[in-house]
């Protein structure tokens, strides 16, 4: 039995080019099938030979084909039926609730002329056309699926399909794949005489060309060269280090490029909200956090400087003594930061103007409590408050300098959200009112991009969607995540005009690059997205620390129903008591913690920036109410 299979499943629709190879070690291998989803549709094209085991002028004329584009790829090459005949070849293909299911299978039942007893078929309108051992067993799997009244694989879930292919297992031995066109399932027999194999492979590609004894896939197609695979193979198919044995016994199922279940713990594998699940509530969601609650020692911060003698306060707020009467308890955390940026200059600077954002938010989940800021050399100041609502400090200086560092200092109580309101499904694409929209257009608009980049950034945030089942919060969450999981943090890789599409091919970055992205995913998909700039404390609990040393980015997202709420993708986390917001806008340019413009002087400018942020307390609930 040499019979071989095969899986793939991408984020977006993708044309991988499958040659076939002769197995030297079984010359009366027979038959071959290919089976896809052309353009997401819910009826499947299946292609098969059972007369063939290589390369043929069909095989050659998919790979020409632009049908032949898919998100669910499933193959059975090599077969070892006992009939050479087209019923009897894999893989099979049924309908039922509206789709096309297909499946595959290597091995065979201990008992063939008991299998109607082991595995009894109730329904006659899923009775086998052929009489393989292995079409008995997706009609028994399909029987039993209308049995419990779903419609599709996610309906069923990973445990009972699990539990089924276990009982399937003690009647035989073998491995099988089985698709509905969304997801796509692979079991690996307790037997182990029939190995599978995965791998999820994401861009920049090392290689694009997989070869296997019986198989070579080429993914270089230039449209599909930024699609992300998950595979299962009998065997692998590189030498990646990326490869996993499945375990005798295991079932991992995969959808849109992602494995989101296995029966055994794995840490690569993201699951997805099985369908009519309650939703969460926001609240819920919002206080996910990277950290826990204790205090832990920054990292030393780089590029630390002494003020100057003469400096000047430009701006304080006074220590709060006392609380208004509001409706909810306190609680959270209080934090000290201190952020701190020198400009230096080999050529004295004699006329110069400035705009500050150093002013922490100010709301019902962040009160600040004390700041000061201060500037040297000292200029005209100018406070005000731009169109973002951002507190924003101008000033101008009239004398030459060499030097000119900027302080501020601030001391404020983060609070988690208390009452908030499971918040109602929502699903994409969201629906607005005119005024609404007119409102909203500022964060709806995607960066000024060729279009052919745009559409390939769309596809990528439609793979989301499709995944998700267009549950909004889970798209956003699954975003969120893939960014932190796929994406390499890597300082200096970037610069500020960077654009998402670059980020996207790369996959590296910095936060926010991360952030920019994020934006630009949520804004094709009609999802009103802002640009926010702030602090991060990363104490010992997030991975990447050099976030703590100067400002951070994330983005936040208009939820209907609930308002703005905050996710990190540099971290995989929503916005939690880690983060003080200071300033947003619809990108970096509206929100830049310090910017300026040197009308006279100033060549060879270096700058410094140092940020700590530190625990004060663990607040505890406080006999003090905010306003509503």
């Amino acid at each position: 039995m040499s019979s071989h299979l095969l899986a793939m499943s991408f984020d977006s629709a993708a044309s991988p080019a499958l040659t076939m190879r002769a197995v030297r070690d079984d010359p009366d291998a027979a038959g071959w099938g290919f089976a896809w989803y052309p353009m997401d549709d819910r009826a499947a094209v299946v292609v098969k030979d059972p007369n063939a085991t290589h390369e043929t002028a069909m095989t050659r004329v998919l790979r020409d084909w632009d049908r032949f584009r898919s998100c669910c790829f499933l193959a059975h090459t090599h077969g070892a039926a006992k009939r050479v005949t087209q019923q009897d070849t894999h893989p099979f293909q049924r309908s039922y609730a509206g789709r096309d299911w297909v499946f595959a299978h290597s091995g065979e039942l201990t008992r063939p002329d008991m299998r109607g007893e082991a595995l009894p078929i109730a329904r006659s309108a899923l009775e086998p056309v052929g009489v393989t051992d292995s079409e008995h067993i997706f009609c028994w799997l399909l029987d039993r699926i209308a049995a419990v009244g779903a419609r599709s694989l996610a309906e069923v879930g990973g445990p009972t399909l699990h539990e089924w292919l276990g009982e399937v297992d003690r009647h035989g031995r073998g491995s099988l794949m089985l698709s509905d066109g969304v997801d796509v399932v692979a079991y690996a027999g307790s037997h182990g005489s029939y190995p599978l194999h995965r791998i999820r492979r994401t861009p920049p590609h090392a290689t694009t060309l997989l070869r296997g004894r019986a198989v070579v896939i080429d993914a270089g197609d230039p449209y599909d060269v930024n699609r992300t695979m998950a595979l299962v193979a009998r065997e692998p198919l590189s030498d990646e280090p990326g490869w996993h044995a499945l375990q005798a016994g295991e079932l991992v199922i995969m959808r849109r490029g992602v494995f989101t279940y296995t029966s055994t713990h794995a840490e690569d594998v993201q699951p997805t909200a099985p369908p009519g699940a309650s939703d969460e509530s926001l609240g819920i969601l919002w206080t996910e956090s990277g950290g826990d609650t204790g205090e832990h020692a920054l990292p030393p911060a780089r590029g630390g400087v002494r003020p100057a003698a003469e400096a000047q306060a430009l701006y304080a707020v006074p220590a709060r003594t006392s609380q208004p009467d509001l409706d909810l308890p306190l609680q959270g955390r209080v934090l000290r930061v201190e952020h701190e940026t020198v400009y230096r200059y080999d050529e004295p600077v004699e006329l110069s103007s400035h705009i500050v954002r150093l002013h922490p938010v100010h709301d019902l989940f962040q009160e600040v409590l004390d700041y000061q800021l201060e500037v040297s050399p000292p200029g005209v100041a100018r406070r005000a408050e731009d169109v973002f609502g951002n507190q924003v400090l101008r000033f101008k200086i009239e004398r030459p300098y060499t030097e000119l560092w900027v302080r501020a200092r601030s001391r404020l109580r983060v609070v988690p959200p208390r009452t908030l309101h499971a918040l109602k499904r929502s699903t994409i694409p969201l629906v607005w009112m005119p005024w609404q929209r007119q409102m909203m257009t500022p964060f709806l608009l995607p960066p000024e991009l060729p279009e052919t980049q745009l559409k390939a950034l769309s596809e990528y945030a439609m793979s989301f969607v499709e995944r998700q089942d267009y549950d909004l919060v889970d798209t956003l969450k699954d975003i969120n995540r893939s960014i932190f999981r796929d994406f390499r943090y890597v300082p200096g890789a970037t610069m500020l005009e960077t654009s998402p599409f670059t980020v996207f091919t790369r996959r590296e970055g910095v936060c926010q690059d991360f952030a920019n992205l994020f934006i630009c995913l949520c804004r094709l998909l009609g999802v009103p997205a802002r640009y926010r700039v702030g602090y991060i404390r990363t104490g010992a609990d997030y991975e990447n620390q050099l976030q703590s040393e100067a400002s951070h980015a994330w983005c936040e997202v208009y939820m209907p129903r609930h308002g703005w709420c905050g996710f990190d993708p540099t971290n995989g986390v929503l916005a939690n008591l880690d983060h003080v917001r200071v300033a947003h806008g619809r990108n970096y340019r509206d929100a830049t913690p310090t910017a300026g413009t040197l009308f006279k002087g100033g060549q060879g400018e270096r700058l410094e920036t140092r940020v700590r942020v530190e625990v004060e307390t663990e607040a505890p609930p406080s006999e003090a109410r905010w306003r509503r």
